[in-house]
């Protein structure tokens, strides 16, 4: 996970849910997945969140609403040992 000391931009609290989509390859087809995450945590430069689906480190995200059609590459994903979510890292492109 990235360490908070390294951010350019401090994170502030937000919350909101919002709708993504991400394109994934599963055997041989590329698919682009509708889901839904709640942010935890924005700032100029990225944001957190936390999603059902298993999002990984290159993953491009595409925002549908909540905070406008913006784009962003997950940096870091790791799944909450407390129930069935992930929770990721992602900067803005």
């Amino acid at each position: 996970m990235t360490d908070k000391n390294m951010r350019q931009l401090e994170r502030r609290p937000f919350v909101k849910i919002v709708d993504y989509s991400v394109s994934v390859l599963e055997f041989t087809e590329l698919r682009s997945l509708k889901l839904k995450a709640d942010i935890i945590d924005i700032s100029d430069l990225g944001l957190g969140l936390r999603t059902t689906y298993p999002l990984e480190a290159g993953h491009v995200l595409r925002f549908n609403s909540g905070i406008g059609h913006r784009t962003g590459v997950i940096r870091w994903s790791m799944k909450d040992c407390n129930d069935e979510t992930y929770r990721a890292g992602l900067s803005f492109k």
